[in-house]
This record gives structure tokens, sequence and C-alpha cells, in this order.
């Protein structure tokens, strides 16, 4: 299944200048972060319901532009026992929103000495992401239907005791009403349906390297691969990205940007269309802190804008996203 808009803008690289990304603390107690604001964003898509997305289209052609303004809530609640230098957690984790992935988590993580830390989680979207139904159908007003996905993941930072840091995640992505052609085949007298399914399982791989330089800076390249295997084999896929993270921590304030381009492929061709919807991705972001605001010392104010494309061959798959949000964000 396309994640076609709105990863949850403006969460993303929220708490990446706080911390040594990723480290569990020397002492024993709770620690996180709780971060609330609003985000205002432009979006074109054919199949996100969310906003104030129209419900009706009248061909299968590009996506018009709608707007949306949204409130931000993310949270990261972390337990340490030092002594076994276990962390236990809950929410979206450091190292992952500077990787730009707003996954929600419970689990465990382990040090083992100079050799990283190990993780393993359940994963899972808090919020479902609220889809068209039938997204091709034509002339009538579209039911809208949320998309649920929860699966598990393996991470390893600091491999070995080097700068590497890895991760492999599997889940499962199901939605409430899948009826993705059925209006076309109703009308055409076609089966396309079953090869518009957009239900199964997301695969992801990624690995990473850390330079850290003076002044607080760190630069993360990144390689990332996705495996969609869904029930419609026109809507399975391979995700191929790159993607370059550089944050800068300062006394007042800190700074951190993502980019990413990508390369989807699809299993077959969508039979709607006659062809494969195959899509250039590109993702920038940056993310700006002030420290200490208003004198307190652990209140930060954040300021985040962000865009995202999907070029895709068939133009009804043609995604962008424009997004700008502001917060405040508590670390404990």
């Amino acid at each position: 299944m396309r994640n076609p808009i709105l990863l949850g803008l403006g969460l993303l690289v929220a708490n990446a200048a706080h911390a040594d990304l990723g480290a569990i603390p020397k002492e024993s107690g709770w620690s996180g972060f709780l971060l609330g604001g609003v985000t205002a964003s432009s979006h074109e898509s054919n199949f996100y319901a969310g906003g104030d997305s129209k419900s009706r289209i009248d061909n299968l052609g590009s996506p018009e532009s709608e707007s949306e303004l949204a409130p931000l809530i993310n949270a990261d609640i972390r337990y340490t026992f030092a002594d076994t230098r276990t962390q236990v957690f809950l929410g979206n984790l450091i190292q992952d929103a500077v990787r730009f992935d707003f996954t929600q988590q419970f689990g465990i993580r382990q040090e083992m000495g100079d050799k990283g830390i190990v993780a393993g989680s359940l994963v899972f979207n808090v919020m479902p992401v609220e889809l068209w139904s039938d997204p091709y159908a034509t002339g009538v007003d579209r039911s809208s239907t949320d998309a649920k996905s929860k699966g598990v993941r393996f991470a390893w930072d600091k491999i070995w005791g080097s700068n590497f840091n890895g991760s492999i995640t599997t889940r499962e992505v199901e939605l409430d009403e899948e009826h993705s052609g059925q209006q076309y085949d109703q009308r055409h007298g076609t089966s396309y349906a079953p090869v518009l399914n957009r239900n199964g399982k997301i695969h992801d791989m990624e690995l990473s390297y850390q330079w850290h330089f003076g002044d607080g800076q760190v630069l993360e390249p990144a390689i990332l691969y996705k495996q969609a295997k869904l029930d419609g084999s026109a809507e399975s896929f391979k995700n191929t990205g790159l993607q370059l993270t550089y944050a800068k921590r300062g006394p007042q304030w800190s700074f951190v940007s993502n980019g990413y381009l990508g390369k989807r492929d699809y299993d077959e061709v969508n039979p709607l269309f006659g062809q494969r919807a195959d899509a250039n991705e590109m993702v920038l972001t940056g993310t700006f802190f002030w420290h200490s605001l208003l004198g307190i010392k652990d209140l930060t104010g954040v300021i985040t804008a962000s865009y995202n494309q999907a070029d895709s061959d068939i133009d009804f798959y043609d995604t962008r996203t424009s997004a700008l949000s502001t917060g405040l964000l508590y670390n404990f």
C-alpha cells in the first residue's frame, strides 16, 4: 500500500537535536519528550481522504490541491535500568525520528558493551491513515476507510562498535473496507478489483552511517529498501532510496534537515491505466529548534518546513505535500 501523504508531518526530527542519538542514559529512571503544536499543509493525492479532501472526482486524472490544519502531537517515554544497560520504550525513538521514520513502537533495547545496542519492538500506527475505500470511483461521493498497520522490528545501533546502524521491519497493513476498482468492474464488466487490493505485508530494511564533526554536527547517509507484498499484484512494489540527514546542535538553537530520493517500481501493470505506476520520489525537510524557551530549561520551540512529491508514470498516482508545523517540545 502506498503511504500516500502526510506522514505525520512536523513530528519528524523534533528530538534529533536533543540527545546522543539513541544512547542509553547512565542513570536509572524515566526520560523522553512531549511535543504539541499544529500543522498546516497543502496536499495533492487521489488516495488520501483526510482533511477537507474532496470525496467526488469526475475522472482518473491528476489530483487536485487540498489543504488541512491538524494538531501536532507526539511523545517518547522511556525507562532505563542502568545496572543492566536495558531500556524499555514507548513512542517515537530519537534514532528513528532522525531517519524520518514516524513509526510508533513498544519494545526493549539492550546495550551490549562495545558491540552496540540491539532492540526488538512491536510497531504500529496510533492514528490510522484515512484513505478512500475505492479511490478509482468517479461521479459519486467516495467513502473513506481507515488503514492500520502492525508488525515487528529488529534494530542494531552502532553495529559491533562502529557508526553503522541497521534495522529490519515487517508489518501487516489492513484497510477496514477495501473496495479498489469495484465501481469500475461494475460499470465495465471487468474483474480488476483483486489485483488492486491494498491489504498485505510490507518489509523495510535500512542501513545508515553517522559521521560526527566538531561544533555538535552530525551527518548520516542511509540506504533504504522497501518491499510491499500486497494481495493486489498491481499494488505490490519495491522501493529503493537514499537519504541524507544533517544535524547541528548549539547551546541556544539547533537545526536538523533531511533529504530523500527514491524510486518505486510496481510488480505489474495497473489494468485501469494499462501501465505500471512506477514513480520517482523526493522529500525535503528542515526543523529549527530554539532552546530554553521563555527561560525554561527543558522547553524548546520547534518550527518545521517540509515538502514531498512522487511523480508517477500514471498521473492519477502523483502526490505532493508542503507543510509548515510549529509546536512546543518538553524534555524530561
